[in-house]
């Protein structure tokens, strides 16, 4: 197998390639990415590291255009772009501030701030299957790498994606951030 390819292949599922790459390897996973049109983006990892992930390329659009075609483009629910607002507002207190790593939030007050807080639910749903799509679609979030993955103490982080999103994207939410969903005690 080509070395290169089975390099990049291995990024592409880890998400994050660690910053223990040996150099030669490194180079491979560059040449590699390039010539699929893609690029290493750097990130901080959660733990202090650093590592890189890989991304499209600046100047490649990745979709055909036709954003409503099924075969191409995968829309995000309500849901998961209300809890992927909720863990943007909760983990970036400051967008002032660096978005990515920001800081850690509970998953309790992701799913408080998601969830509808105007009675929409029927009376007789209780509260654990009222929460169960915000749960659903947080652990979706993780699972697309936009929040990162859960290790248990039961904290939500941003995700390697979050990290690559260009600084035109992160000066959009700066400007609608308090449109993002958030704790009513904010």
């Amino acid at each position: 197998m080509n070395e290169a390819a089975y390099l990049l292949a291995r990024a592409r599922a880890s998400r994050v390639v660690a910053g223990q790459t040996p150099a030669g390897d490194r180079a491979l996973l560059e040449d590699a990415a390039e010539m699929v049109e893609r690029r290493l983006v750097p990130v901080r990892l959660p733990h202090g590291g650093r590592g890189v992930i890989v991304r499209w390329a600046l100047e490649v659009e990745p979709v055909s255009g036709i954003i409503w075609d099924a075969e191409t483009h995968r829309a995000a629910t309500p849901t998961q772009l209300l809890v992927l607002g909720a863990a943007l507002r909760l983990c970036w207190p400051d967008p002032q501030q660096c978005l990515y790593p920001g800081e850690a939030a509970t998953e309790e007050n992701v799913l408080a701030a998601a969830a509808p807080a105007d009675g929409s639910m029927p009376e007789d749903v209780g509260p654990a299957r009222q929460a169960a799509p915000y749960r659903y679609a947080l652990r979706m979030l993780r699972a697309f790498g936009y929040l990162s993955a859960d290790v248990g103490d039961g904290m939500v982080r941003l995700g390697p994606l979050v990290a690559a999103w260009t600084e035109r994207d992160i000066d959009e939410l700066r400007r609608g951030y308090t449109c993002l969903p958030g704790l009513e005690s904010e």
